[in-house]
């Protein structure tokens, strides 16, 4: 699997992913679709800001987009921390993408100096996600309300230390 950047082209595989409501049954809904073309630009800018890092994952063999994946900056327990999150199309769920998207994101991030903990806070009754943060090596810290865009969620707080 390689991770290829996101870019301004890659808008229409948000709107599929984020306004499908059965990828979004546990990041609290489907979103608008004009909702979901302005988080994709605000996701851009993040990443030229350098606080975002933010990738398709594509099949080595086919050049298939699978899905995204990626990181960015938050304000949580102390500095340096990033928040990671990642969604895969129906047809390539139950394959191992995702951990290994993230396996691959957490490579990155581990060379990035200013990288010192990431986070990811799936919902407590997201099976799959829950899964794929302990195969990774991150380590549960315990439940709280997140709040988002769909109200308020009951999240795990995952966490592993990169530095």
């Amino acid at each position: 699997m390689q991770l290829i950047p996101i870019t301004a082209v890659d808008e229409d595989l948000s709107v599929r992913m984020e306004c499908d409501a059965e990828m979004m049954r546990y990041i609290g809904g489907p979103r608008p679709e004009a909702d979901v073309r302005a988080t994709h630009k605000r996701r851009l800018e993040l990443t030229e800001k350098g606080l975002a890092h933010m990738f398709k994952m594509v099949a080595d063999d086919s050049g298939e987009v699978l899905g995204t994946v990626g990181y960015w900056k938050i304000d949580w327990k102390g500095p340096q921390a990033y928040e990671m999150g990642w969604l895969v199309l129906p047809e390539h769920q139950g394959k191992g993408t995702a951990t290994l998207g993230a396996r691959l994101i957490l490579a990155r991030a581990g060379a990035d100096p200013d990288v010192s903990a990431m986070y990811a806070f799936p919902a407590v009754n997201n099976a799959a996600s829950n899964a794929i943060a302990r195969k990774i090596g991150m380590q549960l810290q315990g439940e709280f309300n997140n709040e988002g865009f769909a109200g308020v969620l009951r999240c795990n707080d995952w966490r592993i230390d990169l530095d």
